[in-house]
């Protein structure tokens, strides 16, 4: 019976000793803790915008080609908006007779915008060979340039920076053709389009 007594008081020692030793654990463990925090009083986030397109207004062509054209030479007004050019009353009377006209691509947006596509748009009364921002159709020759002397031509994959880019392009429009014919040539509705994506 003794012996039962004993076993069961060392048994309550052990237990007693074992709670003793997790609390002291447990209140050291508390100690020893930190809580951080991270906390966002106020955060908004802005909308993005897209907003790529020439810069508007009138652009009036410039005169060249051999002696600065000839004297019957036109080069029309271009009527610019966000998302057109249109030249009217453009008239090449001889070889090497050439309009230039500078145009402005502005990205204003929030987001970086990327030249994706460079197309010419064939003039229906035309044949035509194109070749991105180049087309030869007859005797005229159309090109979109990055420089006022037609010879750096517009290619894909540049990039306008959000907020502030801008891209210097030159519309020329040249006669070059050597070819003789009996009438003059009208050459509507032809031009190039041109498509920005998100970079």
């Amino acid at each position: 019976m003794e012996r039962e007594e004993n076993k069961t008081n060392r048994s309550v020692f052990i237990v007693a000793l074992l709670c003793t030793c997790l609390l002291g654990i447990s209140i050291a463990y508390a100690v020893l803790s930190t809580t951080l925090t991270v906390t966002l009083s106020q955060m908004s986030q802005q909308a993005l915008t897209w907003n790529v397109g020439f810069q508007t207004g009138t652009v009036t062509g410039t005169r060249g080609g051999t002696d600065g054209g000839s004297a019957s030479l036109v080069c029309g007004d271009a009527t610019v908006t966000a998302n057109s050019v249109t030249v009217a009353n453009t008239t090449l009377a001889t070889l090497h007779d050439k309009c230039t006209y500078h145009l402005i691509v502005l990205n204003t947006g929030s987001v970086d915008a990327e030249l994706s596509t460079v197309t010419a748009v064939e003039p229906p009364s035309a044949t035509c060979t194109e070749n991105g921002a180049t087309m030869v159709c007859d005797n005229t020759t159309y090109k979109l340039t990055t420089d006022a002397a037609g010879q750096s031509l517009l290619t894909t994959g540049g990039t306008l920076v959000a907020t502030t880019g801008t891209l210097d392009v030159y519309l020329i429009v040249e006669y070059t053709g050597e070819s003789t014919g009996g009438t003059n040539a009208d050459q509507n509705n032809g031009g190039f389009t041109l498509i920005y994506s998100q970079k």
